[in-house]
């Protein structure tokens, strides 16, 4: 015996519609949400691998294909200027010597005058080495089950860099590009009032002077002689990422870069005044929000070691 169908009613019908909608829109909801959530992750990492591991890169092709001019552009910011501009600069003291009672003026001023021999004197400048770390975990509202992901692909771009590839800058254009300030035809325009402490050790005929510089808070004006840090540290700049970022660039918003535990350790030959080996180590933070729902804020380090030989 054959089993009779239930008569479809207009109204059954419609029941079964509202619910087929229903279901359609809670999973549309939930499916969007959690695939917006996994790009945001995604990009987020994209957007610090490209930040973090190639602006170096990218700016020292930048600037050693210029001709003899020291302004040099990146994205959409011109980097030049003279460290002898900054008026608050020229108030430090004039110094030819140092002593280990100088004061942190006198070391400041002494330092400033050899760092910012590099780039325009007779020398060759070498990067002999440059390593990125994690300086600390990533905060903000990435979800708990892919903060994991992105550990993973932060950890695995730490370490040292590869620089044998680094050709030594010996011309005025490749070392504005390799030596910081990248990019600038300076190399300090530190003052007084932008650093923590300035001292120097006296030994065999060498000065070793530490600079220690204030931190500079997150901010999306960020900017070469900007701040404290910017004023000796090649800073990562937002329109550094932005630009860097092509097509994932519209969905980020609100990127700031800060940056602290500045330290400049540099020896300088007393007899006369030439640097021969300058370390910079800095704390860099990247904060921005993905795709106008994840924002995250995640901190590194970055150590870059050069030696000067002088003709």
């Amino acid at each position: 015996m054959s089993s009779k169908k239930t008569p479809s009613t207009p109204e059954a019908r419609a029941e079964k519609l509202a619910n087929k909608q229903m279901l359609r829109k809670a999973f549309t909801s939930t499916f969007f949400k959690a695939l917006a959530v996994c790009l945001s992750a995604l990009l987020v990492c994209s957007i610090v691998y490209i930040a973090f591991i190639n602006p170096s890169q990218l700016e020292l092709q930048v600037g050693e294909s210029t001709g003899g001019n020291n302004a040099v552009s990146v994205g959409n910011q011109v980097a030049g200027g003279d460290a002898s501009s900054d008026g608050a600069a020229s108030q430090l003291p004039t110094v030819t010597e140092l002593t280990a009672s100088s004061s942190q003026e006198e070391i400041l001023s002494y330092f400033n005058d050899a760092i910012n021999k590099v780039k325009a004197g007779n020398c060759t400048v070498t990067l002999t080495k440059e390593t990125n770390s994690e300086a600390g975990g990533i905060s903000g509202n990435l979800p708990s089950f892919l903060t994991g992901l992105a550990d993973t692909l932060i950890a695995n771009n730490m370490g040292d860099k590869d620089v044998s590839a680094i050709a030594p800058a010996s011309t005025a254009d490749a070392k504005n590009a390799l030596f910081p300030v990248e990019n600038e035809s300076w190399s300090s325009k530190l003052t007084a009032a932008d650093i923590s402490g300035a001292t120097v050790a006296v030994a065999d005929g060498i000065y070793t002077i530490t600079i220690n510089v204030l931190e500079d808070e997150p901010s999306e004006d960020t900017a070469h002689g900007v701040g404290h840090m910017g004023k000796a540290f090649s800073v990562v700049m937002p329109s550094i990422v932005t630009e860097n970022a092509k097509g994932a660039e519209s969905f980020i918003s609100d990127v700031k870069t800060g940056h602290k535990d500045g330290k400049i350790v540099v020896t300088v030959d007393a007899a006369t005044g030439n640097v021969l080996t300058a370390n910079y180590h800095f704390v860099w933070t990247l904060s921005l929000t993905a795709a106008s729902i994840v924002e995250v804020s995640i901190p590194f380090g970055l150590d870059k070691e050069f030696s000067i030989a002088w003709n």
